[in-house]
């Protein structure tokens, strides 16, 4: 027969690795809390309704889709009032959907803007109607 040897941690340890243990799941539970929460104000605010304005942008010093044109989106995505948007590479172009009570179209061009590139109006805004 063998002999099991039993480890024993210190309390100090024990103490720690608990500690540890406690933090990681406290951040994954408010980390999921947080992607559910963005999910469901996502679904919710991608319905286009009368309040629902758009905007197309032209925008000046991309020189890719993954990074420029869709970091621009990932940006918007995540500013209160965006409701959606479509920025392009090849075209220059940004169609911007947004609800004009939470967000001005100028916060918008300087949101574009902060993150290096030039933005400017391609056309005049338009309200959404029933669809």
């Amino acid at each position: 027969m063998m002999n099991r040897q039993v480890i024993q941690f210190s309390p100090v340890r024990k103490t720690f690795f608990i500690a540890l243990l406690c933090m990681a799941s406290l951040f994954l539970s408010q980390e999921i809390k947080a992607q559910a929460v963005a999910k469901g104000k996502k679904e919710v605010s991608e319905q286009p309704d009368k309040k629902t304005t758009k905007l197309e942008l032209t925008v000046e010093g991309m020189s890719c889709q993954a990074g420029c044109a869709d970091g621009i989106d990932h940006l918007l995505s995540r500013r209160e009032g965006i409701v959606k948007s479509k920025t392009t590479y090849a075209t220059g172009i940004s169609s911007i959907w947004y609800d004009q009570s939470i967000i001005s179209e100028k916060e918008i061009i300087d949101l574009i803007g902060k993150r290096g590139f030039k933005a400017t109006v391609k056309t005049t805004k338009t309200k959404i109607e029933d669809q």
